[in-house]
């Protein structure tokens, strides 16, 4: 057997001079990372790293974290990715948790490196740049003998510990596998006909899951490269998509919006771009319209942390056809939608989606009895509300924890954000369900406006045949600033509660 670092010494022998990651002006040939690869992990054994060893990484993005990722792959160690958006605080709890046995880091983050000392030691925190007084560099390993094989590593081996993003609760660490990663890589390459060819772009943490793995993996496992930023700047992308062929993006669709609000957006020739993908949020129909009338196909995707990232998918020619619907399950996956009850529910009856197949986690870490909550016979319970039409595509209705129950009736936020959207003065808004004397729960509209005399009449106009009188919102409340945000784009709901609970009672809507 093997992991999946065979993916680079695939590429190294057949395609060696290619690029296999570009990072501002430098170049990484396959050949470079496979050679990168091969003597980290040299080093990370030499060190003492072996099989099952949590290897954390704190990085900004980089070439340097796919050489560590392959390495981790190679040792059979287990790579951890830090969310450098996260506190001291909350990086020394998610490193505790996952014992660490080694970090790599660079000097941006050294802030944070007291918190983590005490977890990992300071002689195993390793700087992919130019370490501070006496650290240690990444360097020192790349001097190792290299480890050319892997075939002492099994597809069943643990190989990322991803900890969720925590928006709905305390974070959990989902184990996946190299067969997870084989999977999901499967998986999306047939779905987005992804070859040699292609040239993706990489513009949010590679931490976050959706970057580092869903999106990431199929490229690797592909042969063709990835354009790396760190930071999503609109002309910037707009210049890689005209300029450096990429061929691929995978974004949420705030991202989308904010493309093509760039002063450049209509000068632009997207031609190259083959696909781009949006998750994490459904996307608008005007916007689904744009980037059509662009001659870019937009792709709708849904996917959890815990299912490898990327588990159905909306093809562009049924995105006006299904408008709403999140699509079909990938290539080696399953799906079926539950009732309360555990029987299957029958065409747009809604109920709990669960996932089966090749990319669903080992389990959470160091967590059996939430693993075996969550993983029940082979399935993975999503916790999301969902259909199924006469066609077999699956539409998400809400999180189960993102239900408003008002006046013992179920309200589903992204039901109602859909309806809502719209409206022409509406930049972006969310629903949430808010403590109400009368009804138990109340909606409420958070919104942010280019009209600041809006009011929830106004906005309530663009929905007057669409949406229940149980449905509507209560209140409407204004918002000067954008809406708060994770790091993979989704709105932070909890937030947002915080923000309007307590402001006042909820009118009810004329």
């Amino acid at each position: 057997m093997s992991g999946i670092s065979s993916w680079a010494r695939y590429w190294s022998r057949f395609s060696p001079r290619r690029p296999a990651l570009v990072h501002e002006e430098r170049i990484v040939t396959w050949q470079e990372l496979e050679t990168a690869c091969s003597h980290l992990a040299g080093g990370l054994h030499a060190l003492g790293i072996d099989r099952g060893d949590r290897v954390g990484a704190l990085l900004r993005n980089g070439p340097v974290h796919f050489e560590v990722v392959l390495a981790c792959a190679r040792v059979g160690a287990i790579f951890v990715p830090l969310n450098p958006m996260l506190t001291p605080v909350e990086l020394r709890e998610q490193s505790e948790d996952a014992e660490l046995t080694a970090l790599v880091t660079d000097s941006s983050f050294v802030a944070a490196l007291s918190h983590l000392e005490q977890v990992v030691g300071a002689e195993r925190i390793l700087f992919a740049d130019a370490p501070p007084a006496g650290g240690r560099a990444l360097d020192e390993l790349r001097g190792a003998d290299p480890i050319d094989d892997d075939s002492s590593v099994d597809m069943s081996d643990p190989l990322f510990l991803c900890y969720t993003s925590g928006t709905t609760g305390s974070s959990k660490g989902a184990v996946l596998t190299h067969g997870n990663c084989e999977g999901l890589a499967v998986s999306v390459m047939a779905a987005d006909d992804l070859g040699p060819d292609d040239r993706a772009l990489v513009t949010v943490p590679l931490a976050f899951t959706g970057a580092g793995v869903s999106f990431a993996m199929p490229i690797l496992h592909c042969g063709g490269s990835m354009l790396i930023r760190e930071a999503f700047e609109p002309e910037a992308v707009l210049d890689d998509i005209e300029r450096r062929g990429v061929t691929f993006i995978g974004v949420v669709p705030v991202v989308l919006e904010r493309l093509a609000n760039a002063a450049s957006f209509e000068e632009r020739n997207l031609s190259g771009l083959r696909v781009a993908k949006a998750g994490g949020a459904s996307v608008p129909e005007s916007l689904l319209r744009l980037y059509q009338q662009r001659g870019v196909p937009l792709v709708g995707a849904y996917g959890l942390t815990e299912g490898t990232g990327c588990n159905l998918e909306l093809p562009a020619h049924d995105a006006l056809r299904k408008l709403g619907s999140t699509g079909l399950p990938l290539l080696g996956q399953r799906a079926m939608v539950v009732t309360p009850d555990g029987s299957e529910a029958g065409p747009g009856e809604p109920g709990e989606l669960l996932l089966g197949g090749a990319c669903v986690m080992q389990g959470y870490w160091k967590q059996p009895e939430i693993t075996a909550q969550t993983i029940r016979d082979g399935w993975l319970h999503t916790g999301d509300v969902a259909t199924m039409d006469e066609d077999g595509y699956y539409r998400i209705v809400d999180r189960q924890k993102d239900m408003i129950i008002s006046g013992g009736i179920n309200v589903y936020p992204a039901e109602v954000e859909r309806a809502l959207s719209g409206h022409p003065d509406v930049v972006e808004l969310a629903v949430v369900g808010v403590p109400d004397d009368r009804w138990g729960e109340a909606a409420v509209v958070c919104a942010v406006s280019s009209n600041p005399h809006l009011t929830l009449d106004d906005l309530l106009s663009v929905a007057a045949d669409t949406l229940a009188p149980f449905k509507r919102p209560r209140r409407l409340e204004l918002m000067d600033q954008p809406l708060p945000r994770g790091m993979s784009g989704k709105v932070l709901k909890r937030e947002l509660r915080r923000t309007v609970i307590g402001s006042r009672p909820a009118d009810a809507a004329s």
